[in-house]
């Protein structure tokens, strides 16, 4: 992984884009991630 991608990575988790758990998608579709582009 680059630099600039753990950097985006970080950003995303700092400004709680990036969230882990468990989330239940617009689809119906379970996952383990859910990422907001709302809050960049």
């Amino acid at each position: 992984m680059t630099d600039i991608e753990k950097r985006f990575l970080q950003l995303a988790i700092e400004l709680e884009a990036l969230l882990f758990g468990e989330f239940t998608l617009k689809s119906g579709r379970e996952s383990l991630y859910f990422f907001n582009m709302l809050h960049f």
